[in-house]
């Protein structure tokens, strides 16, 4: 079906019901000046990026916690990372705290007891690991993993 781009004007062949735009460029263009007239900033700076990300991140952990009826309470990363004098946790090596995840030896939150499993989202139920250590471990608890290797 051929319709008008909102964004330009020019036809287009729509692929999908929801399709309003020619290009993902016309649709760009239409989302920042929606963003503009509303006062909103167009591009965030890498400090207000991270901020961002550390906020939608503890957010989503209290959500998950709350789901499956566990407690929560505020923590950062760096906080656990001081705390457990910046080693990891499951293997005992040094954690890069500048890397950022998918690199291996990020640094990453582990629960003690995996929150799928009923543990909560506190600083007592939680401990630093290496991205690689934290992904091998999955859900399963410290015991289990134990058993395994």
């Amino acid at each position: 079906m051929t319709k008008t781009c909102e964004g330009c004007g020019n036809p287009y062949q729509q692929r999908r019901r929801d399709q309003r735009w020619c290009s993902r460029s016309c649709k760009d263009r239409a989302y920042g000046a929606a963003r503009r007239s509303a006062g909103l900033p167009q591009n965030l700076s890498p400090e207000a990026r991270e901020r961002q990300r550390l906020y939608w991140q503890a957010k989503c952990r209290r959500r998950r916690a709350a789901k499956r009826g566990g407690a929560s309470e505020p923590y950062t990363t760096p906080e656990i990372a001081e705390r457990d004098r910046f080693r990891c946790q499951l293997c005992g090596k040094r954690v890069a705290m500048k890397q950022v995840v998918p690199h291996p030896k990020a640094p990453t939150v582990d629960h003690v007891v995996p929150v799928s499993e009923g543990g909560d989202d506190t600083r007592a139920n939680v401990q630093l690991a290496h991205f690689l250590c934290n992904s091998v471990k999955g859900p399963r608890g410290s015991q289990q993993l134990a058993l395994l290797g």
